[in-house]
């Protein structure tokens, strides 16, 4: 008889073992920085990671190459200074080798970010002298330690090696590289993309972000099965709330819009499958059309240099309308939520999205929005909002004229698309994804 702790044998209860989750922690380093390396697809990694640290069905384990360890410790401790994360590496063993190995991979990773060439030069020389080193006092790290019930999670990325015999999952996105190839060749942006497709099977289990991406990677790679992939709509940070007018014109302030315009807001980055272009150049013909001069057009989010001279010479076409037309560059976080409360409305016509987070940011922050009827944006916009096709001038110009001279469906998209934002949390992603796994 047991005296001290009831089982399974006195209780007729089973005691469930947790699940060991070790997840992908590799994307979370974006954080770091503040720059275009804060995408859409961080923002969403590291709100399932909030989530997944919330559950107490799994003990969550975080796994980082060796060459980004310390650079992932600092990102714990900026993000989660009260938690006590555990993180592990392919690297084990805490010998002084194998730490300055992982030090001066860091500092290697830092120097290029800061183009100083000296100090790469000699990280790059010392870490040719320890990689020898390393490989004989360090060891792989050893899984069989995480017991049978054992899962890990990508948040992005291929599966490493390490992981593919053990019950796995990845979070899919989208097939942006395989839509427009031209631009992510396959030895800069699309590499990991390559890498993902390449270790697709049919044992594995995935997460897609919308209906429309699981039906992409069942269409693009035949050996999965509709069974294999959990849709896993998306949700937006719970700061953007609508914002008052005082904080409003702060931000403008910031941003130098000018003053006196009213403005339209559009956030993404500046590349070609977002239809800026489009966008840019119907909003000149709707101002050119109805004479009007209160208006002006706010772009906001990273550049791609080539696409910028392509906007500058559709703008210089127009050159009477070209101060109509601001660009902000990348925008703080804290800011985003004045920037669409104080938008008339927010244009977003992309030609492909996998889920599309900005017109339900938008949406949260109670701003009218018109999309494009493509790809996932219907499950994010549904009825909330003015949907266009993505590659018709009349359209996006009577969106823009509906909106303009209409206080009323303004006010009425506003306060749909505020209701509809509801629907969308990251604590029902995380019970999606939570449930699947613990299952």
């Amino acid at each position: 008889m047991c005296i001290f702790l009831p089982c399974f044998r006195c209780t007729g209860e089973r005691v469930e073992e947790k699940v060991n989750l070790i997840v992908d922690g590799k994307i979370l380093i974006s954080g770091l920085t503040k720059n275009t390396a804060r995408s859409g697809i961080y923002f969403a990694s590291f709100n399932i990671f909030k989530e997944l640290l919330k559950s107490d069905k799994v003990n969550v384990i975080l796994y980082v190459e060796g060459k980004n360890y310390l650079l992932l410790k600092e990102f714990l401790t900026q993000e989660f200074p009260k938690n006590k994360i555990k993180i592990i590496s392919d690297i084990e063993g805490n010998n002084c080798i194998s730490l300055w190995y992982l030090y001066l991979s860091a500092m290697k990773k830092r120097a290029k970010v800061a183009k100083q060439s000296i100090r790469k030069f000699l990280c790059i020389l010392a870490l040719l002298i320890l990689k020898p080193l390393v490989k004989i006092f360090s060891k792989p790290l050893d899984i069989k330690r995480y017991g049978n019930n054992l899962c890990f999670l990508s948040l992005c990325f291929a599966v490493p090696e390490i992981f593919k015999n053990c019950r796995n999952y990845t979070i899919l996105y989208d097939i942006t590289p395989l839509v427009f190839p031209d631009y992510f060749p396959s030895d800069k942006v699309g590499f990991w993309f390559a890498s993902l497709m390449d270790s697709l099977n049919a044992k594995a289990g995935y997460f897609a972000i919308s209906e429309a991406t699981k039906k992409d990677f069942l269409k693009v790679a035949p050996v999965l099965n509709e069974k294999q992939i959990t849709t896993t709509l998306l949700a937006c940070d719970d700061s953007f709330l609508p914002v008052d007018k005082a904080l409003v014109e702060k931000v403008r302030a910031k941003y130098k819009i000018p003053e006196g315009k009213k403005y339209v807001f559009s956030l993404c980055s500046l590349e070609p499958r977002k239809n800026l272009l489009r966008a840019v150049k119907t909003f000149v013909q709707f101002l050119k059309k109805n004479d009007i001069d209160d208006l002006v057009f706010v772009l906001g989010g990273g550049q791609w240099d080539t696409f910028i001279a392509k906007l500058d010479a559709e703008i210089k076409n127009q050159e009477d309308y070209k101060d109509k037309i601001v660009k902000i560059g990348y925008v703080d976080d804290e800011d985003l939520a004045a920037l669409y409360s104080g938008a008339e409305w927010f244009v977003y016509t992309s030609q492909y999205e996998g889920f599309g987070m900005p017109p339900l940011e938008a949406m949260s922050c109670g701003c009218p929005v018109i999309s494009s009827n493509s790809s996932s944006l219907p499950e994010v916009v549904g009825d909330a909002g003015i949907m266009v096709d993505y590659d018709s001038d009349e359209q996006h110009i009577a969106a823009y004229e509906k909106y303009y001279f209409s206080e009323d469906l303004r006010k009425e998209n506003a306060a749909k698309g505020l209701e509809r934002a509801k629907n969308f949390s990251w604590e029902k992603t995380g019970k999606i994804i939570l449930d699947k796994i613990s299952a």
